[in-house]
């Protein structure tokens, strides 16, 4: 198995390789057309588009975002920053915000500025008030959050920013094996009999290494062709990446949860199949059994009917007010004026 990223694998837009071999390298093996529609027991529904098929790892594939929100990042963001508010509701601000609006995916701290922008309309504080300000002046310019952490003199603020992060990622090294969908690997394992000329590339968010770990551990480590993480940039840089080496758009589908995968397919002009967040088990059965079929059958349209709702809370922006309102009115809170709302 190979770590590789998309600008590398120029290869696959010649004929597929159907046979992966341990160790060095890849077997360049074609089964021929005769072989391929020979052969008393070759199913009737195989399909011989070739295909290659980009999944987002985190989310789609692992459960991470619920996973690592619910029992890391959470709790950290109650411990630093909900200070005189009931920890439920800030719990509640925090699980809304990461994975029900269309931020589910992005840098965490992304996640903790609209967060804390959300608390900070139903429950005012001086002291948010300045963190916020700090975590803008690393959203809105030039600098990166990267940045934060590589400052020689640090402000309290930006300590306790780090001290939240640093809170958090301690929780995950603590934590075991992220749980994957059951139905994510049947699909994965079903994906070449279905399609025999099909290639899964996967796409994730963490370090290289750090991502093919956590497929092999979940012993998914020979249900994909290739790996690429974060080293080699933003999804929309890998997909660019993947048209550049060669492959034809009709040729790529994207698979994922996330509003960042979502936008970064549409404006490679690549197929786009959702993993809807909170229901992903049934959504990695309608793409097995439906969506991918269609795909294969040159029907794609079908897809689009049914993956509406998920396309239009992807490309609605968040919105702090509406969203501090829905929270507010879900949890009966007595309050909270009409005009923060």
């Amino acid at each position: 198995m190979r770590i590789v990223h998309a600008a590398e694998v120029g290869q696959l837009a010649k004929p597929m390789i159907h046979r992966r071999s341990r160790g060095a390298g890849f077997s360049q093996k074609v089964a021929t057309p005769s072989v391929e529609s020979t052969g008393p027991d070759r199913p009737l529904h195989l399909h011989d588009k070739q295909v290659i098929v980009i999944i987002e790892s985190e989310g789609a594939v692992f459960d991470i975002n619920r996973y690592w929100h619910e029992t890391a990042y959470l709790p950290s963001f109650i411990g630093c920053f909900g200070s005189n508010v009931d920890p439920s509701i800030v719990g509640e601000i925090w699980r809304t915000v990461a994975l029900e609006t269309s931020l589910r995916g992005e840098h965490p701290l992304v996640i903790l500025l609209a967060a804390l922008r959300v608390l900070n309309v139903l429950f005012p504080s001086m002291q948010r008030a300045v963190i916020i300000k700090t975590l803008e002046k690393y959203s809105l310019s030039e600098k990166t959050f990267d940045d934060l952490f590589k400052l020689d003199e640090k402000h309290p603020v930006e300590m306790m920013i780090i001290d939240w992060f640093s809170m958090a990622e301690g929780l995950i090294q603590e934590l075991g094996r992220v749980p994957h969908f059951s139905t994510a690997e049947e699909f994965l394992r079903s994906a070449k009999y279905i399609a025999p000329r099909s290639e899964v590339l996967v796409y994730s968010y963490l370090a290289e290494m750090s991502a093919m770990r956590m497929w092999q551990n979940a012993g998914l480590g020979e249900c994909f062709y290739r790996i690429a993480g974060k080293e080699r940039g933003r999804p929309g840089e890998y997909l660019r990446a993947a048209l550049s080496a060669g492959f034809e758009r009709s040729s790529i589908m994207a698979i994922g949860s996330s509003a960042e995968m979502f936008r970064a397919s549409q404006l490679a002009g690549i197929r786009f199949l959702p993993i809807v967040p909170g229901q992903e088990e049934e959504s990695w059965k309608i793409l097995a059994e439906q969506w991918f079929p269609a795909y294969l059958r040159g029907e794609a349209w079908k897809i689009d009917m049914q993956a509406e709702p998920f396309y239009e809370q992807m490309c609605s922006e968040f919105n702090v007010v509406r969203t501090a309102g829905n929270i507010a009115a879900r949890l009966e809170l007595p309050n909270v004026s009409n005009d923060r709302r």
